[in-house]
């Protein structure tokens, strides 16, 4: 981690900051299952990323520190719940502002390692498709069709064979679409182990019952980019290694 000494923030006991810069810009590592921020179905009952008041209009989390002082950190962006990995916050509201940008123009290194049934005639490299969101039910789903256009470059790293026929990839999207990596995996018969969604169930059920694993093994591995500030350019880089239950699934 940057050695520069960075001020406190009432974190989720479940996550941990991996990088900080003098800016105030952080990287944490979230758990699977804690919310990036409150939503209006949470009622304070889950974990989210701050144990702290959440503003929607600004997009940031406050409280009062230790000396009373009303404290700031702003989202620049968000996981789903059930993906853990990077996410990227700021303190002051002109920086977040500056890397939202950053992400609203496609600026932004992103990569994920996920976990996923072995489909052996599906090829690595560029995947692209049309998806578009529609309600099911009353619920959000996404689906491939005349939407939007998804990117994404997939670089096959181990496969597991046996009754189980697992695969490690890694994932740059390209584009940030909801539920893209997802659904781009699941579209070609490949989902992600441990998916509710769009994911293999029947497989889903057997991983649970042998490794007693119950989350989605999809997860923000690496953060890059670079930001001009007082007319010098600000390199952030923050890693962070596939959690080691999910290791233990593709040893």
């Amino acid at each position: 981690m940057n050695q520069t000494l960075f001020p406190a923030i009432p974190l989720d006991k479940r996550c941990q900051i991996l990088e900080y810069n003098n800016l105030g810009i952080f990287a944490i590592n979230k758990a699977a299952g804690v919310l990036s921020h409150p939503n209006s179905k949470s009622h304070g009952k889950l974990h989210t990323l701050l144990k702290a008041k959440y503003n929607t209009d600004d997009e940031c989390y406050e409280w009062d520190d230790d000396e009373k002082q009303k404290r700031r950190f702003y989202l620049c962006h968000r996981l789903d719940s059930p993906t853990s990995g990077i996410i990227i916050g700021a303190s002051t509201k002109e920086i977040a502002a500056i890397i939202k940008g950053k992400f609203a123009k496609r600026e932004v290194q992103k990569t994920y390692l996920a976990i996923t049934q072995l489909n052996p005639r599906v090829k690595e490299g560029l995947w692209s498709d049309r998806l578009r969101e529609e309600k099911i039910d009353g619920k959000l789903r996404v689906v491939r069709g005349s939407g939007l256009p998804c990117q994404c470059k997939v670089r096959f790293i181990r496969n597991k064979k046996g009754s189980m026929n697992l695969n490690l990839i890694e994932m740059q999207p390209l584009t940030g679409r909801t539920h893209q990596l997802r659904v781009q995996c699941q579209v070609r018969k490949m989902p992600i182990v441990g998916d509710k969604t769009y994911g293999n169930f029947s497989l889903n059920r057997k991983i649970k019952k042998d490794s007693k694993l119950e989350r989605l093994c999809l997860h923000a591995s690496e953060i890059k980019f670079s930001i001009q500030y007082n007319h010098k350019e600000v390199i952030f880089n923050a890693e962070s290694p596939l959690p080691r239950i999910l290791g233990k699934i593709m040893s």
